[in-house]
């Protein structure tokens, strides 16, 4: 039988176009104390989005 993992966020892929930014992205994100690079990719959207929005208050 089967165990059913719940997971905490959704599973998506992802291309890797440039392996030297992959590397890098994979080494700074260790860096920050991220546990992967999903979540250094996501911080940096959110900082990205919320800054649009700042931009657009002004």
């Amino acid at each position: 039988m089967a165990i059913k993992v719940q997971r905490k966020y959704a599973r998506t892929n992802i291309f890797i176009v440039d392996k030297e930014l992959w590397a890098w992205a994979q080494y700074k994100a260790k860096l920050l104390g991220f546990k992967s690079v999903s979540e250094y990719i996501f911080q940096l959207i959110i900082e990205e989005k919320e800054k649009g929005e700042a931009t657009k208050r002004a």
